[in-house]
């Protein structure tokens, strides 16, 4: 029995695998691909047009390239050690952070008895503090990562413990109605309920970890003038290299970027299967 002419044309066709993979790639990356392209454009046209010979105002985009090659040695070693900084005053705050958090959240007199504290340790000028963080550890990289540590612990400490008092209570009600200890709630139903705002926060303060080990430097220094970003974009102003300046601070963006990008993928392997935020859609 033959098949009937129109069934070829209502059968599904398979689509090329190799074909999908590369619209999938390019509607990810192609827009802000684009975006980049336009912000470069502009920057080039106003550095150009508005500014005229003026580099040292608003230096052209290939200038900072130029200048970032031609100073990548020092660039990558000042970048590591602030990678260094940042990452040690980050791990630092997530240990302390969500310690204190998991503390508070056992029990309404704890939270009503640090929190407050919290919050005062966020809003502390770290201008302020500075001489007394000197003074505790030395102009070194000790003091640098004591920065970082207090400008990025709170997010992460706010988040987790908001996530933590956020359980769904008919979930909690279940845990106990099974006679379920406090260990096994807490293991089971509060910690992975918890694992969004825990990355939320997590994601904020990847950036400020940044920010802090950077501005430490500015504050502290580290290492003379073989230290970190901070200490290479004080002495890139005092020479009025706009250049390199410009290809400092893009160097310190990028290296904020790479801890949110680092964090935000940890996060969405631990979400992808089960948590809105982590699945996939066409929206």
């Amino acid at each position: 029995m033959s098949t009937p002419a129109f069934a070829a044309d209502v059968a599904p066709r398979a689509g090329s695998p190799v074909l999908a993979r590369i619209g999938a790639i390019a509607r990810a990356y192609a827009p802000p691909a684009l975006v980049f392209v336009v912000f470069i454009g502009f920057w080039s046209l106003l550095a150009v047009t508005v500014y005229g010979d003026q580099n040292y105002l608003l230096p052209r985009p290939w200038d900072v390239a130029q200048a970032a090659w031609e100073e990548r040695s020092q660039l990558w070693s000042a970048t590591v050690i602030t990678f260094t900084e940042a990452a040690a005053g980050f791990g630092l705050a997530i240990l302390v952070g969500m310690v204190f958090a998991v503390v508070m959240s056992q029990a309404k007199l704890l939270e009503r008895s640090l929190y407050p504290y919290a919050v005062m340790l966020q809003t502390v000028p770290i201008v302020a503090v500075a001489p007394v963080i000197v003074l505790w550890f030395g102009y070194n990289q000790r003091s640098v990562i004591v920065v970082a540590f207090m400008i990025a612990v709170f997010p992460i400490l706010n988040n987790t413990l908001l996530g933590l008092l956020s359980t769904d209570r008919n979930h909690v009600d279940l845990f106990r109605l099974h006679k379920a200890s406090r260990l096994r709630q807490f293991v089971k139903l509060r910690l992975p309920s918890a694992i969004p705002h825990v990355f939320a926060g997590l994601r904020v303060s990847a950036g400020l970890a940044v920010i802090g080990a950077i501005v430490g430097e500015f504050i502290i220094g580290s290492g003379g003038s073989e230290g970190g970003l901070g200490v290479k974009v004080i002495y890139a102003q005092g020479k009025l290299d706009t250049n390199l300046l410009f290809a400092e601070v893009v160097a310190a963006t990028l290296l904020g970027f790479l801890f949110f990008v680092l964090v935000s993928y940890v996060g969405n392997l631990l979400m992808r299967s089960w948590h809105e935020s982590a699945l996939k859609n066409d929206v």
